[in-house]
Order: C-alpha cells, then sequence, then structure tokens
C-alpha cells in the first residue's frame, strides 16, 4: 500500500510521523542532507515525508526592495519570502550578473508595518533569478 506524500519539520536530527492507515506515531532519524523519505510502517502502508530542515518558519511576502550596492547604485527586487534568519528574492535578469553568491550587499524594504528598513545580507543562494539570503546584522528581525 502506499500512502500520501505529507510535509514535517525536521527538530533534533528526526521527524515525528502518524501512520494514516494504523494510527501508529513514532520518531525516525533523519540525516541533514535528505529532503524526501519514504518509510514503511508495520501495518505495510508506505509514505513519502517531504523534510523541512528550516530553524526559523518562512513566511510568504510580497513587496518591492532594493539591493544597495557596493558601487552605490540601486538594484530593484522583489521579495518573495522572509523569515527571522534570511529573506528570498527575486532579481530582474538585467541585474542577475550584479549579484552572485557569498556577496554581502544591503537590503532595503519596507516592513508589514510600513517602517522602512536596511539590512546587511549575504547571498547563500542564487538561481536563476531568484536569490536566497541571510541577515548578517545583529539587528532583532522584523517580519511584519
Amino acid at each position: 500500500m502506499r500512502g500520501r506524500t505529507q510535509t514535517c519539520t525536521v527538530k533534533d536530527g528526526r521527524i515525528r510521523i502518524t501512520c494514516s492507515n494504523c494510527r501508529k506515531r513514532r520518531y525516525v532519524a533523519v540525516p541533514g542532507n535528505v529532503r524526501r523519505k519514504s518509510i514503511r510502517c508495520h501495518c505495510g502502508l508506505s509514505t513519502t515525508y517531504n523534510l523541512n530542515h528550516r530553524v526559523y518558519a518562512r513566511e510568504s511576502t510580497c513587496g518591492k526592495g532594493f539591493l544597495l550596492l557596493a558601487n552605490g547604485r540601486e538594484c530593484p527586487v522583489y521579495l518573495c519570502d522572509i523569515s527571522l534568519g534570511g529573506i528570498g528574492f527575486n532579481i530582474p535578469p538585467h541585474y542577475a550578473r550584479t549579484v552572485s553568491k557569498a556577496k554581502e550587499l544591503r537590503l532595503k524594504y519596507r516592513s508589514g508595518a510600513g517602517s522602512s528598513m536596511i539590512r546587511r545580507i549575504r547571498i547563500t543562494s542564487l538561481i536563476n533569478n531568484r536569490a536566497g539570503a541571510e541577515f548578517i546584522d545583529g539587528k532583532p528581525p522584523s517580519l511584519f
């Protein structure tokens, strides 16, 4: 038998699963580099789990921001998601070559409360025009 795909958050290197067939609960250890894992219950039901290794919860957002480049120019970006530890955004194609992985920049955006924020970030992932960055300044996070 096959169950549906479910999403689990990894805490302390393990996930808590509940079989949808027999309702048996158990903890399963998962390595840090695994993103999908198929687990078979004692009753025979096999379920695939998408694993979320994030430390902080990610919230979807939309809005416009600006990357402040080293030469003093501003690059417009479109915010996609934000968490306590970082932010994800899209870069227009004609600005994509100005941003590279591990580069430290400043990001200017408006929080949901309407206050203007300038945060120091480090680009951690860059796939096509989508970038992910972590906050490297010591400011308290402002999600809303």
